[in-house]
């Protein structure tokens, strides 16, 4: 079962402001919409299918419910001390349901597949499926499963139609880097779990191939070059290519956007 790339999660204290410098910095990003089971709401920037979400709470009553969930988005932001920066990351599926029976097997602890949805601003809702699996003590989260409700295709020209996604954009994703104690282990584990191709060796980090995009694993010493200072085990930063821009670095809490030529 193939697992491609679907969406990088961006914790932050106002998407509007975010939606704000990112479109100022040419990076197309959009209103998002409302959660409302979970009390969150987000802004997107959108690279063909795959994207970064920049999300926040709205209704702490709500969020407080939903990080109940073990190995939700809300589970890892609430167990973070609700810190702002790169989060989780989410990869997209058709066969979610064999998934979770897969991962079961392999003994996780395997929550879902739940129906979720999100009304857009225009009052359109779209909806999805989440599978959340893990194991207690497990140093890093694992990506959480997605399944859309609608096709790649049907989807693509639903972005395109509302202005999610522009053609006159030329930025692609290329990789996320991963700050972790233990590269090569990360790596072997995530390779067989979610039956990626067999981890590749770089100088200063360890990569696994999604058909769509790079998964960068460091540890410290090398991590520390490119963030700034020591974190918790996951996402710290996402590379974007653009042939049309000077090499940049935008710099968040605990999230660095580098736009390279």
């Amino acid at each position: 079962m193939t697992l491609y790339f679907d969406h990088l999660v961006h914790q932050v204290q106002s998407p509007e402001n975010m939606k704000v410098f990112l479109n100022k910095r040419h990076i197309h990003t959009v209103n998002g919409g409302q959660h409302t089971m979970w009390g969150t709401y987000n802004t997107l920037s959108y690279f063909g299918l795959s994207y970064i979400e920049q999300i926040a709470v709205y209704d702490h009553a709500l969020f407080e419910e939903a990080a109940k969930l073990p190995y939700s988005l809300h589970y890892t932001f609430k167990q973070n001390n609700e810190r702002y920066g790169f989060s989780r990351i989410a990869l997209r599926t058709t066969n979610i349901e064999q998934e979770a029976q897969r991962l079961s097997a392999l003994g996780f602890d395997v929550y879902g597949p739940d129906a979720c949805s999100r009304t857009r601003p225009d009052g359109s809702v779209v909806h999805w499926k989440l599978l959340h699996f893990g194991k207690v003590g497990q140093a890093i989260d694992f990506p959480f499963f997605i399944e859309w409700a609608d096709g790649d295709e049907e989807r693509y020209a639903q972005l395109i139609a509302s202005g999610a996604v522009t053609t006159s954009q030329t930025i692609s994703m290329e990789s996320v880097q991963f700050y972790v104690q233990d590269a090569q282990a990360t790596a072997k584990l995530w390779h067989e779990v979610l039956q990626l191709p067999e981890p590749v060796v770089h100088s200063e980090f360890i990569a696994l191939h999604l058909p769509n995009i790079r998964l960068d694993f460091y540890e410290e010493a090398a991590a520390t070059k490119m963030m700034l200072g020591h974190k918790s085990e996951g996402p710290f930063g996402v590379t974007l290519k653009d042939t049309d821009r000077t090499k940049e670095t935008l710099m968040f809490p605990s999230a660095f956007y580098w736009l390279n030529p």
